[in-house]
């Protein structure tokens, strides 16, 4: 019994990276770094004013866009210092984190829904129903629960208004410098584009060596490195699409992953979500088969996107920057043949 984790059945994506969230054609690296940082914030913030109907998918979205301005503030983190970067990561971290009790409960209702649409020509009629059943019951009190508080989801719209005042006041002049300076030039974000990489190949050696949470660690440089390649995507746009999907991809592998092992894990000390032995024995040899053939297409995905040295990434994205500078100068608006 084979699914393959590479079939198009779990993903089915609409591709695409929102021109919003690149760097601009002539835009000076400051201004593109704030535009987008300021951006997700409000759009982070906004999905909770949303109907309550949409609370799921503001969630998603706000970790999202968390996420995305973490990674961009990880990309020029030599430029803010290390205190300032770490004040930043931390106070982002520790926003997204208040929701993470909503988001697993979505996540392994999900995941189990996910397995049963995989393998469901395999299963007899009514399998994992009452599983699925128990785990959207969760589901709906955990969000319930998280809806009713008083203090959590203001807390979290509280956070992110108070990053976006703070990120307002920064300079998008490169010559000005109070303690937040951020330089249009490929040296002020070198450093941090380089670190992703080389953590996130250094990270993938590590999961499958099974050296602590390797998959996790990985996973999480896997989407720092997409979103600043997203960020990053004029510098060669015929180029970055591919990798940036392909990064895209991995990080919904992983992801899938990590969400199956959370499943796993809450049967552990939930049994009577899924009551019956028999049926929980099977749930877990499929799910620890999914796991399986996900983690042999996560390790060919990798291999692909993380196969260079990393100074050699650093150098080759250099000369994408230097290119990019040079038509500007030329005042070249496209490169395309016609």
């Amino acid at each position: 019994m084979t699914v393959p984790a590479t079939a198009s059945a779990p993903y089915t994506p609409q591709f695409q990276v929102e021109p919003r969230l690149q760097l601009g054609r002539s835009e000076p690296l400051a201004e593109g770094v704030k535009r987008v940082a300021l951006d997700e914030l409000e759009r982070a913030a906004e999905g909770f004013f949303e109907p309550e109907e949409n609370f799921h998918s503001a969630v998603r979205s706000a970790r999202d866009s968390i996420e995305r301005v973490r990674a961009l503030l990880q990309a020029v983190k030599g430029e803010l210092g290390p205190e300032a970067f770490a004040y930043e990561d931390r106070f982002l971290s520790r926003t997204s984190s208040m929701l993470d009790e909503v988001r697993e409960a979505a996540a392994v209702t999900d995941a189990a829904m996910l397995v049963r649409q995989l393998y469901g020509e395999f299963l007899a009629e009514g399998t994992f129903e009452e599983t699925v059943a128990g785990l959207r019951r969760r589901r709906d009190i955990v969000t319930l629960k998280t809806m009713e508080d008083p203090h959590l989801v203001g807390q979290v719209v509280a956070n992110l208004e108070k990053a976006h005042s703070r990120y307002r006041t920064w300079p998008t002049d490169p010559d000005v410098d109070y303690g937040v300076r951020i330089r249009d030039d490929y040296e002020a974000i070198a450093p941090g584009l380089g670190a992703t990489y080389e953590e996130g190949r250094r990270y993938m050696v590590a999961a499958y060596r099974g050296a602590g949470d390797g998959f996790g660690e990985w996973r999480a440089r896997v989407r720092t490195l997409r979103h600043q390649l997203e960020f990053l995507m004029p510098l060669w746009p015929e180029v970055l699409v591919g990798l940036v999907y392909t990064l895209d991809t991995l990080g919904l592998f992983l992801g899938e992953d990590r969400d199956h092992s959370d499943l796993l894990d809450l049967l552990r000390v939930r049994p009577d979500l899924c009551p019956n032995p028999r049926e929980r024995s099977l749930l877990f040899a499929v799910v620890t088969q999914r796991r399986t053939e996900l983690k042999v297409a996560s390790e060919i995905l990798g291999r692909r996107v993380f196969a260079e040295q990393p100074d050699s990434f650093t150098h080759r994205f250099g000369e994408y920057w230097g290119a990019r500078a040079q038509a500007l100068t030329a005042g070249l608006e496209t490169l395309s043949v016609h």
